[in-house]
């Protein structure tokens, strides 16, 4: 179930800062990580939305990786009201998921995007990355103001409830760049069909990747995974794409 922990991290180092600060959100302030490059040109930025399991290593990784690009990074818990998992079980996350309010937790991904766009040092651009639930909330948040500048989502929900983003596509104006595994069951290739072809009835700008014979959370960085050449090719597509649509 998505990504649970992380493998083959890396930790950093020379050419890029990072920090744990305090983000304003819907009505609290949420813990958050936040990862740049270490110069003194802006950088493009990019919310890091992360799935059931939390603001967890993989997460941490991935932002560091992002700023190593030459992105500013955020990673917001948006867990940090319900607090940590009890124990790391499958049915403790989903139970801290059910908890999660969908509106307050959209507020704060509006919010985070906010905090981004305003900070002297993140330029005038501003993209969205998200797994599974963060993968469903930054497609919503391809149709909602404050729009993305661009937005990545790793085998979100297109009809998750209580709303799916497969009823907003009209809305939908950010570009979008969006991946599955073909054996992602949770998911459902005939909702990824449908909202494939709702994103096309509607002309919006997307781009659907479909990996035959992978599952749901394949993404990775370790060479040894099953999925490192799909994963490799994934997160090739998903840096030119934010290149593309954010600069830097």
């Amino acid at each position: 179930m998505c990504h649970h922990a992380c493998p083959a991290p890396i930790a950093g180092g020379a050419g890029i800062l990072d920090e744990e600060i305090a983000l304003p959100g819907a009505d609290r302030s949420l813990p958050a990580f936040l990862a740049r490059p270490d110069r003194a040109s802006p950088a493009p930025a990019v919310l890091v939305i992360h799935d059931i399991w939390g603001a967890n290593d993989f997460y941490h990784d991935l932002a560091r990786r992002l700023a190593g690009e030459g992105f500013a990074a955020l990673l917001p818990d948006l867990f940090a009201r319900e607090g940590p998992l009890p124990e790391s079980t499958r049915e403790a996350a989903r139970a801290r998921r059910a908890r999660l309010d969908p509106a307050r937790t959209q507020a704060d991904v509006v919010a985070a995007l906010g905090w981004l766009r305003d900070r002297p040092d993140t330029g005038a651009t501003v993209g969205a990355v998200g797994f599974c639930m963060g993968g469903t909330l930054a497609m919503l948040a391809a149709a909602r103001a404050p729009v993305p500048d661009a937005v990545v989502a790793f085998y979100g929900f297109p009809n998750a409830d209580p709303t799916p983003p497969l009823a907003e596509v009209d809305r939908l104006r950010a570009p979008l760049l969006a991946f599955w595994g073909d054996q992602d069951h949770g998911v459902g290739m005939d909702t990824v069909a449908a909202y494939q072809s709702a994103l096309a009835a509607a002309n919006s700008r997307h781009e659907i990747v479909i990996y035959p014979d992978y599952p749901h959370g394949f993404l990775s960085f370790d060479p040894a995974s099953p999925h490192a050449a799909g994963s490799a090719d994934a997160w090739a597509r998903t840096l030119a794409f934010l290149r593309a649509e954010l600069g830097g």
